[in-house]
């Protein structure tokens, strides 16, 4: 009788300190999807802010070069400023679907890389 009893007390003990591994890679799983996404997540906005950056010093280019086709700097503003509402429009009502659709997506298969 006594041998059963330490049997299933080493048991215990044994599925305790299994219990507390997995716990332990649980944790360390969770920590690195995190610091991926992060980490993703920041490299996209350092890009998004170059990609704007550029995207504003090629505006005020483009715009100059419109303006001085058509004689009067104004109308460059004017017709670059036409062009970024038609275009935010156009993203607005086509590519948000689609745009969410896809970061929903690669959210989701980084979490399910790592479990």
């Amino acid at each position: 009788m006594a041998e059963i009893i330490d049997d299933v007390k080493e048991f215990s003990n044994l599925t305790k300190q299994y219990l507390d591994v997995k716990l332990e890679i649980a944790k360390n799983q969770a920590k690195i999807t995190i610091s991926d996404i992060v980490s993703t997540l920041i490299i996209g906005m350092v890009v998004a802010s170059l990609i704007g950056g550029s995207m504003i010093i090629l505006s005020f280019g483009l715009a100059y070069t419109i303006g001085k086709y058509f004689g009067d700097t104004a109308y460059g503003f004017y017709a670059v400023g036409l062009g970024y509402f038609v275009f935010s429009i156009v993203l607005f009502f086509i590519g948000r679907a689609f745009l969410k659709n896809y970061i929903q997506n690669e959210i989701i298969s980084k979490l399910d890389k790592d479990i």
